[in-house]
């Protein structure tokens, strides 16, 4: 109960926390400002009309009230950015607009504040993360149903948006009780023994592992792969670790020679994938069988929670693996008539055509060799050993998909004809001792890492308090005081005084530390943020993970105040490959490159599964190399490589890789081709630079179609940092012509004809119509679908710079890179503070980034100069 209370206090935390953040004073606005106000502005942002929520009418501005600082910047970038006065309105003179911008930029930057962040809540991702580190449980995830985080200016890390809702309070309960149940587990009761029975239909049968035969289940191969030879009981799971016995009736199929067939039984995790090799299992008997008559064989054993006994015949003569299928296939083919039919089922037909190995995998392979194997007319021509299908069919079985493949098919002989290891039944009986399991071992880890031994003669007090010493600094990622200490090792103490063991106590007292506000919110201390926010900040940003190590050892030493040491830690946990999480949930975000698994492209573009996963790899691999070598902001937009694998980029950027032929494009991505490689391109071209990527072109369309104007508000939002006021509320949606008779151009343009449209329109539209040679999945097209009409792609941006295609807009971004590396450095310190930055942040980084451009630096320099500023190092 105790949690609960701490976990609702934090509301009226944030609260207060606000307010005492909140200063400012009034400002008089000078009388050439009022004139150009009431001229151009007030007649529809006064007190009783406020357009937009907008209010301008008066003589003052009142800067201790937080929306006034919101709304003069709202007025300050509609007017910049020519979005307001509507076009049919008469425009602001250059002077007026001057007067005005120049008066709004000298109070926004005196009296918008650095800093303001709320206490920020963990969102699932660190909250996740945390508890794996604080804990040591890396395999740790959120229980299904767990409440998602709401995103604001696309980042589901800005403080004002993680609001505590009943549900995730709920949630978070449940975590607590989970993780405390893992390092005090409730005793358990001794458990009975019972005897569990599984006949041949009980056991599994894996691809073409195992056959039934009358009373018996055969065994073939002696694959690792376990689905490839293995058998076992799925529906006999141990639930209590401890002794078993095993009992196993077996017995030999025409076998071969006189050496014995050896049953091998392993212990295998039924929550393991069946792909995992077998001898990744801990080995538990090998049995002799050499009766071809049935014959039982018991032992005992040692057997773990969720797991079951699998069996494999250890020396069988069939390996699915290629040197000894290759060698198999060599001996059988010494048979001329195995060796023609073998060469019928691969390449059937006068003349001969190799055929897909899939439809010839297992027993409807088998059948089809046996057809041939069987057929009088059987073409026995080619059935010699130098023959060059008998070659082929040699070089197929060395590759290691075709020889599994393969070697699944050939099994059906040994099954049907032998030699075969036959299992008739097993039963398992116990336990008749209790043991400690993997997960009793792991759980006893995780309390000892969190909470230390006891020592011989400890009382419970003082091992619960020097554990409490250990734990709370690092569940709360910072130093603990007596107080707070005191009040966990009460929640403990009060626990036992009423009866309840040592366990129980600390089962609660770790659910009250684990809803804690100090553990589940960052930056909650009042105040300047203290070393222990900013090491916290710095991790959660570049790990999206609590602070550990040497960064945690800097801030209690007091040491991140100086430069040298602050660059250093900060450089230490910079992401080091393009699978970081801060490269992979940054880049998920600002691109929305999270959508591309909900998008499903139209099969018209033969766009697959594997395509998308490489062009979302595609978008990472290129943020990270663009960071990690420190390369100008200009390759961003221009470079002269791409980052994505040679197959994708042939068969989606119509690529030219010399020497590298063209495969089935319906074909699934081997490993090979889906290798990331750095490729070269012309700079100024079509490919190279974020817009041309496929993944971003996924996300700004639906997979059927492209929608100009969506892809326009991306790229002035996510690019160029050109912020657009909400749509008005009587603009009615665009209808699509369903008759197809016009172009998207046509179609826009009668919809925006509103003086209350254009204005941003003349912003959006340019951009959108310039991508429109994209197709949904980022293909190039020349013409829009469905019409036949060659697309239009030129344009006018809003500084009047003339466009006539992709190209041209990639060359105005690169000259005015500034602007990309601006919005960029402002999406970057949202989601690292989990704020908007104020107006007076933003010129800090628009300073910034004018330094490092004259600095011909490149973006790791400016990734760390970020870091470095006061917008970022301000609560």
């Amino acid at each position: 109960m105790g949690g609960r209370l701490l976990l609702v206090g934090a509301a009226g935390f944030a609260v207060s926390s606000v307010h005492a953040a909140e200063a400012g004073k009034t400002t008089s606005i000078p009388d050439d400002v009022v004139a150009v106000l009431e001229s151009r502005c007030v007649k529809c942002h006064n007190e009783e009309e406020a357009k937009g929520g907008i209010n301008l009418d008066g003589l003052d501005i009142d800067w201790s009230k937080a929306k006034a600082g919101k709304d003069w910047e709202k007025v300050f970038n509609v007017l910049a950015h020519q979005q307001m006065p509507p076009l049919d309105k008469e425009q602001p003179t250059a002077e007026e607009k001057k007067t005005l911008l120049s008066f709004l930029d000298g109070e926004l930057k005196q009296h918008t504040p650095f800093g303001g962040t709320l206490p920020r809540r963990l969102n699932r991702l660190e909250y996740r993360n945390s508890i794996r580190t604080t804990f040591q449980m890396h395999d740790f995830d959120l229980p299904a149903g767990f409440p998602r985080d709401t995103r604001d200016h696309g980042f589901d890390t800005v403080a004002e948006a993680l609001v505590l809702s009943p549900p995730l309070l709920e949630s978070y309960h449940e975590v607590a009780r989970q993780i405390a149940d893992e390092l005090f587990p409730p005793p358990k009761p001794k458990p009975p023994v019972t005897k569990r029975k599984a006949g041949i239909q009980d056991l599994v049968l894996s691809f073409s592992a195992a056959s039934l035969h009358g009373d018996a289940l055969r065994l073939a191969s002696r694959s690792p792969d376990m689905m490839r030879s293995c058998t076992w009981p799925s529906k006999i799971e141990i639930k209590d670790s401890g002794i078993y016995r095993i009992t196993v009736s077996t017995s030999a199929f025409k076998p071969k020679g006189k050496d014995p067939m050896i049953l091998e039984v392993r212990a295998r995790d039924l929550s393991a994938s069946d792909r995992l090799r077998i001898t990744n299992f801990r080995l538990l008997q090998e049995i002799s069988v050499t009766s071809e008559t049935p014959e039982t064989v018991t032992f005992e054993a040692e057997l773990h929670e969720g797991q079951t006994p699998a069996f494999r015949w250890l020396n069988a003569e069939l390996d699915h693996e290629p040197e000894g299928f290759t060698a198999l296939l060599e001996e059988r083919f010494k048979e001329q008539r195995f060796l023609a039919a073998w060469q019928e089922m691969l390449f059937p037909g006068n003349p001969r055509k190799r055929v897909s190995i899939t439809p010839l995998r297992g027993r409807n392979g088998w059948d089809i060799f046996l057809r041939a194997y069987n057929n009088p007319d059987l073409n026995l021509a080619d059935a010699t050993p130098d023959n060059r299908y008998t070659q082929a069919a040699l070089k197929m079985a060395e590759e290691s998909g075709t020889s599994r493949a393969l070697a699944d098919t050939l099994a059906y002989h040994y099954h049907d004809n032998g030699p075969s290891l036959q299992i008739h039944g097993v039963e398992i009986e116990g336990p008749f001792k209790t043991v400690d399991g993997p997960q009793d071992i792991r759980r006893r880890e995780w309390r000892e890492w969190s909470f230390s031994n006891r020592r011989n003669g400890e009382s419970d007090v003082a091992f619960a308090d020097r554990g409490l010493r250990l734990f709370l600094p690092r569940l709360f990622r910072r130093p603990v005081g007596d107080d707070v200490r005191n009040e966990y090792l009460e929640i403990a103490k009060n626990h036992w005084a009423q009866g309840h063991t040592f366990d129980e106590g600390m089962h609660l007292m770790l659910r009250a530390a684990l809803v804690s506000p100090r553990f589940i919110y960052r930056e909650i201390n009042p105040g300047e943020m203290d070393q222990h926010d900013l090491a916290s900040r710095v991790a959660y940003f570049l790990t999206r993970n609590a602070p550990t190590a040497n960064i945690v050892i800097q801030a209690r030493a007091g040491k991140l105040s100086d430069p040298a040491v602050y660059r250093e830690a900060v450089t230490n946990l910079m992401p080091r490959s393009p699978g970081s999480p801060m490269i992979r949930d940054f880049t998920e975000q600002w691109l929305d490159t999270r959508l591309l698994p909900e998008i499903m492209p139209d099969e018209k573009f033969g766009f697959s599964t594997d395509e998308v996963e490489l062009a979302k790899a595609e978008v990472e691999h290129f943020f990270f190399t663009i960071l990690n070598e420190n390369r100008p902001l200009r390759d961003f937009i221009d470079p002269d490589f791409i980052t994505t694998s040679k197959r994708f980029a042939m068969e989606n950027y119509d690529y030219t890789v010399k020497g590298e032929k063209r495969v089935n494009p319906a074909s699934a991505y081997i490993t090979e081709q889906r290798k990331i490689e750095h490729l070269p391109v012309p700079r100024g071209g079509v490919r190279g630079g974020l817009l041309g990527q496929s993944a971003v072109m996924m996300a700004t369309a639906n997979g059927v179609d492209t929608q100009p104007v969506l892809r326009g508000v991306w790229v002035l939002e996510k690019i160029l940092g050109v912020p657009l006021p909400p749509v008005p509320s009587n603009v009615p949606a665009l209808t699509p012509d369903t008759q197809g008779a016009k172009t998207p151009r046509d179609l826009l343009g009668a919809h925006t004809k509103s003086a209350d449209c254009r204005g941003c329109h003349n912003q959006i539209d340019p951009i959108g119509f310039v991508l429109e040679n994209f197709d949904p999945v980022g293909g190039w097209r020349e013409d829009w679908p469905g019409i036949n009409v060659k697309i239009d792609p030129s344009g006018v941006l809003p500084d009047g710079t003339p466009i006539a295609g992709y190209t041209d807009l990639k060359q105005w971004i690169s000259g005015n890179i500034n602007l990309f590396a601006e919005c960029l450095s402002e999406k970057l310190m949202i989601y690292a503070t989990g704020r908007i930055p104020s107006y007076a942040e933003k010129q800090e980084l628009k300073g910034i980034v004018a330094k490092v451009e004259q600095d011909k630096g490149g973006f790791r320099d400016l990734f760390l100069a970020l870091m470095e500023s006061r917008t970022f190092r301000t609560r």
